[in-house]
């Protein structure tokens, strides 16, 4: 007889897959929205960012400068005409300092030199100062004599069409200098561009905050794709394929998991046979064989505030095998009453399991899980044996760590 399978998977790993996939659905949809939103919200400048700046050179003749804008750039300044705007941060009980300034930046194009604007942060104010002074002597010079100081700054940012604030200052300080509306303007022939290039900026967003949703980002489809592919291929149901891969013989362990999945009614989360106990709860599903099942109790966690009131229990049946590893197995339930019951039935299903805990039943499992088991099996089988332990909670519970 050949076990049951559906698409080459046995049925019941099949089902527990779209049960498990289905269970996992909400947070698969979760991780897409947020994935989405923040490729909506960063996925342009993210992009940008990772592949780099174009290098710009702004005293070299640009045919069309509007052409820049929204694209990533680097430049090295040297000439700055003056600042025509600031943005002040003002704090209750302090000075107000500076937080940025906005400066006029020349562009040389085949038939005169337009402007635009370019804003640097307060760390990067001194090197502009320095630039200003510098063209200013340029200016100035009538006599040849003008030499370079070597005032210079690296910025980069994606170009963008200033906001109305913005470019109010921008259009009050030409007015100011004696120039007409006719030359501020995106219209051909507008000498000063209501355009502005900010430093460390990309799309509106700071490259720091790119960089740091990127990496959100990157972890979030990671998760995601993970969430997906184990979903679909069954990755959650590890620890029963790896047991009936153990097993003495994994063809005839997969017929009976096979039969008893389909014979055995589910109690709550428990499927519970003479031969098999299967916990079928998603990714947290596991199985034991019946003789397998070596030790078990209630166990409480409780979770605490500020390490003194307690504001949740956690309860759960904690199972033990000898044939895994990892041995321990846990059955969460809702509370005390519902761990007991499932103690009281795993007890007349599973006479050869010790039920309850203590630190000496610990130390003897902990030694050795398959001489323990034998000596439990045995001393049942002898008429004048002792009754088995009555569940307990362990004598000291471990606590989470505070929750506030």
């Amino acid at each position: 007889m050949k076990p049951n399978k559906k698409n080459g998977e046995n049925k019941m790993l099949e089902s527990l897959k779209k049960k498990t996939l289905l269970g996992n659905l909400w947070c698969i949809i979760v991780l897409g929205i947020v994935t989405a939103t923040l490729g909506v919200l960063f996925g342009s400048g993210i992009v940008k960012m990772l592949a780099g700046p174009a290098y710009f050179e702004p005293l070299d003749d640009h045919e069309d400068i509007l052409s820049l804008q929204g694209q990533y750039i680097t430049m090295d300044v040297d000439t700055l005409i003056d600042y025509y705007a600031e943005t002040v941060r003002s704090e209750s009980g302090k000075r107000d300092e500076v937080s940025a300034r906005e400066y006029i930046m020349p562009i040389n194009t085949p038939g005169a030199t337009i402007y635009i604007g370019l804003e640097v942060p307060a760390s990067k104010i001194d090197d502009a100062e320095a630039i200003v002074d510098d063209t200013a002597r340029m200016l100035d010079d009538e006599d040849g004599s003008y030499e370079w100081d070597g005032s210079y700054m690296t910025v980069r940012g994606t170009l963008k069409r200033m906001d109305d604030e913005t470019k109010q200052l921008w259009e009050n300080y030409f007015i100011d200098a004696g120039f007409s509306y006719d030359d501020i303007g995106l219209e051909d022939g507008c000498t000063f561009l209501p355009l502005v290039l900010t430093d460390d900026e990309i799309d509106g967003s700071d490259t720091f905050v790119l960089g740091f949703m990127g990496i959100v980002m990157l972890l979030v489809l990671a998760l995601l794709i993970w969430f997906v592919v184990r979903s679909l291929t069954g990755g959650f149901q590890k620890q029963i394929r790896n047991y009936i891969k153990a097993s003495d013989d994994p063809q005839a362990t997969e017929q009976a998991l096979d039969r008893f999945y389909e014979d055995t009614m589910q109690d709550g989360k428990v499927r519970m046979s003479r031969s098999w106990l299967m916990y079928d709860k998603g990714g947290n599903s596991w199985v034991l064989a019946g003789d397998d099942v070596v030790w078990a109790y209630q166990h409480t966690v409780r979770h605490k505030a500020y390490g003194i009131l307690t504001v949740r229990k956690e309860v759960m049946v904690r199972v033990f095998g000898a044939k895994e590893k990892r041995a321990c197995h846990d059955i969460y339930v809702r509370n005390e009453d519902e761990a007991q019951e499932i103690l009281r039935q795993m007890q007349s299903t599973y006479p050869d399991a010790m039920i309850g805990y203590n630190a000496e039943i610990e130390k003897r499992y902990r030694a050795n899980p398959v001489t323990f088991h034998q000596e439990v099996a045995a001393a049942r089988r002898q008429p004048a044996a002792a009754p088995a332990a009555e569940p307990t909670e362990p004598a000291q519970e471990p606590e989470s760590k505070p929750l506030y």
